[in-house]
């Protein structure tokens, strides 16, 4: 176990982002003997909190929020955040109420929990008024004033104290029992070029409840509204769902004029990670599509490839939800290899049929409707390469998931969706191509009268 009172320290882990310096936070890393029990323990961890537990003597912790949270691999993003983002020098109490009306809708979703925003509570704050023709009389000046409130709160450093190669500072501190009242500071003293003057005759003092924090995002202020997720609930699908309630289009159209709401988080990650890997794979659809236009010099058995990718996605899926793992980055990255691998498959069989075409189509007497051979010759050649090919495809599967699976057995969570999807995929198009390319292959020769050679 680890604690870290007053901020998050500096970045330990790459999906964690460190709390900013902050009296009102603490941080605990408890590191479990298995990780199969982290999931089970912050679960647990959670409802203690939140309800207590009688038994262990517990009581519930009020006044704090307590997010028992597994690290994981990826982006230091929260499942689900909203930002409400008001112009330049937005009202705070417009977008308060704006944030609060959202908190409340997402609050209303059974798998949302610690919804809260990132301004926080309000804080209580003394706001020091110094009238300028009394302090000029008195000979104080507004830096005078400042370094006494400075000095009333924080202390006054008086020195430094050398010892070895460490200095430290040395500050002038009242006892903690004299803070604690504002009437007390209502009576301190200013020094000034005439003496000791009592603050309260040079200022006036307001006490009011402001916001404690203020955010900005591209110069505009913004209030994000975050949530966590219940175990086995992905934040973008209750985004998705908040975006499209009768009630969040309601908040949507009652904005002010220069407000507006936008999605944050893992959703906005996934956004745009997304938009990314679609454009690189459009670029590498495109490219795979004129290398096998140029080969065959048309489109029929290029299509006929091609129909081995919507199988291989099939079987990613089938793996993924098999192992109940997410579509993620990595497992993306494994569909474009498994796409590679199908493809290479698909060219071999069509290769080696093509190959026993020649050689039928050289032996015969040319009679024939498909080649110069008959319909049945033509498919006791489609058979008889897929019963040759057979083989070499078979183990080249094999040996590539015999390599995957120990990635996915022992991987963690970075490689273990990747290894599986590619796996399921392999396995399920491996075993389609041999049926359905040749089933294919026939029907555009002898239905669309495609010419095999």
């Amino acid at each position: 176990m680890r604690t870290l009172v007053g901020g998050g320290g500096s970045r330990w882990h790459l999906a964690w982002a460190p709390e900013p310096p902050s009296r009102n936070f603490a941080e605990i890393l408890v590191r479990t003997t298995d990780g199969r029990f982290t999931s089970d323990f912050a679960h647990r961890l959670r409802q203690v909190c939140e309800r207590g537990d009688a038994e262990m003597g517990i009581d519930p912790i009020a006044g704090a929020r307590v997010v028992p949270v597994k690290l994981a691999l990826g982006p230091p993003a929260d499942p689900l955040v909203f930002r409400v983002i008001g112009s330049g020098f937005a009202d705070p109490a417009l977008l308060q109420q704006a944030a609060d009306r959202l908190k409340k809708i997402v609050n209303e979703q059974p798998e949302t929990w610690n919804v809260h925003d990132s301004w926080g509570v309000d804080g209580y704050q003394v706001l020091v008024n110094v009238e300028k023709d009394r302090a000029t009389l008195a000979g104080v000046t507004n830096a005078q004033v400042a370094k006494t409130l400075n000095s009333y709160y924080s202390g006054l450093r008086l020195t430094t104290f050398r010892e070895g190669d460490h200095q430290v500072p040395i500050y002038f501190k009242l006892r903690p029992d004299e803070t604690h009242s504002i009437r007390e500071l209502q009576e301190s003293f200013v020094e000034g070029d005439n003496g000791k003057i009592p603050l309260s005759s040079l200022a006036d003092f307001k006490f009011s409840w402001e916001p404690a924090r203020i955010e900005r995002r591209d110069m505009n202020r913004v209030i994000k509204v975050s949530a966590q997720m219940e175990p086995g609930v992905t934040g973008n699908d209750v985004v998705n769902r908040v975006l499209h309630l009768d009630e969040f289009k309601r908040l949507e159209a009652s904005l002010p004029v220069g407000f507006h709401i936008e999605t944050g988080g893992s959703y906005e990650e996934s956004q745009e990670a997304g938009g990314q890997m679609m454009k690189s794979f459009g670029i590498s659809f495109l490219l795979i599509v004129m290398c096998l236009i140029v080969q065959y010099n048309g489109w029929s058995k290029p299509m006929l490839i091609l129909a081995t990718l919507p199988m291989a996605l099939a079987g990613a899926w089938l793996g993924l939800f098999v192992s109940s793992n997410s579509l993620g980055f990595m497992p993306q990255l494994g569909i474009l290899a498994l796409f590679g691998i199908v493809l290479n498959t698909a060219i071999i069989f069509i290769e080696f049929a093509d190959i026993l075409l020649s050689e039928r189509a050289a032996n015969s007497d040319g009679t024939g409707p498909i080649a110069g051979i008959s319909r049945e010759e033509f498919r006791s050649t489609l058979l008889e390469a897929g019963k040759q090919r057979m083989l070499p495809i078979f183990l080249t599967t094999a040996t590539t998931v015999g390599g995957l699976i120990p990635l996915a057995l022992s991987g963690g969570p970075l490689w273990a969706g990747l290894a599986w999807c590619m796996i399921a995929g392999l396995l399920l198009t491996t075993f389609l191509t041999l049926y359905l390319i040749p089933v294919l292959y026939a029907i555009f020769v002898e239905s669309f009268r495609i010419k095999p050679l």
